[in-house]
């Protein structure tokens, strides 16, 4: 473990030490020719070996400085401002009066003037995307508040495990023009399953059926939640994200600052700003 974490270092005072033998390399003793005949000069070297070790250890210092500042967990609003833009909404611990208390919020300051587009995003696998955004569904259900939920991580769905339903005739049918419905999970919820895809899931949620099927939907549901799959499996995510023009992102609280950087690469590049934070774990 300290010889990856200092490795940068050490290959900043490698490269340094094989740069300042290449400068005494190249001030060995010249001759000049002159009148008089040939005579040495020698430049100063004495300040080159130095010089660049201290470069080097410099350059391996900030290095390491980086790398540990990415390792660092994330465990609050004040380690998420450092590396998510500010969201919409305070960020929330996996609680139910913490969850309850955000769909009253994301009622009032995002599901308005028609908006009822919302994506679930995590930087990577195993922070409880599925589970939590399964159950902020049911939560607005349990409001009767319609809502569809839409699991569209079509490289390793969960929405049927977590409802027991079967992953069949699902989004993925939908884009490839079948018809299918919804399951009713409830009076005010349906859960439209992943299905069963052969093709490459980002080609297949690039066509122009989706869009279409999503303005669909945000006409006969309030709330339209979508799972996504992990940023660390691709670009799908980017697709939700800038359709909605927001995301609620999903944050293991033990995991680095580095995943969550590479998911604000991804909201970045769709111009979607982080609605909340919701930190499990």
């Amino acid at each position: 473990m300290l010889l990856t974490r200092f490795r940068p270092l050490a290959l900043a005072l490698m490269a340094s030490l094989a740069v300042a033998w290449g400068a005494g390399e190249l001030s060995r003793p010249r001759f000049v020719i002159e009148a008089a005949g040939a005579r040495a000069v020698s430049p100063d070297r004495g300040l080159h070996f130095p010089l660049a070790v201290l470069a080097g250890l410099a350059i391996g210092l900030g290095l390491v400085v980086r790398n540990e500042r990415r390792r660092r967990p994330v465990r609050g609003e004040r380690d998420l401002g450092a590396t998510l833009d500010a969201p919409l909404l305070a960020a929330r611990p996996a609680q139910d009066a913490a969850l309850r208390e955000l769909c009253r919020q994301l009622l009032d300051h995002w599901f308005t003037g028609g908006r009822a587009l919302l994506p679930v995003v995590s930087a990577e696998s195993g922070a409880g995307r599925t589970r939590l955004a399964a159950q902020i569904a049911a939560m607005f259900g349990d409001m009767g508040v319609r809502t569809l939920l839409i699991d569209a991580d079509l490289r390793s769905p969960g929405q049927h495990r977590e409802f027991r339903i079967e992953n069949r005739r699902g989004l993925a049918e939908l884009l490839g023009d079948r018809e299918v419905q919804p399951a009713v999970c409830g009076e005010s919820l349906a859960v439209l399953v992943a299905g069963c895809s052969s093709g490459d899931p980002l080609d297949l949620l690039s066509r122009p059926r989706l869009r279409e099927f999503l303005v669909a939907a945000g006409k006969r549901f309030r709330v339209v939640l979508v799972d996504t799959p992990a940023a660390a499996k691709g670009r799908d995510l980017e697709i939700f994200a800038a359709l909605a023009g927001g995301a609620l992102v999903v944050h293991r609280k033990d995991a680095d600052q580095a995943g969550l950087l590479g998911l604000r690469k991804h909201l970045d590049a769709a111009r979607s700003r982080t609605v909340s934070v919701v930190l499990t774990g």
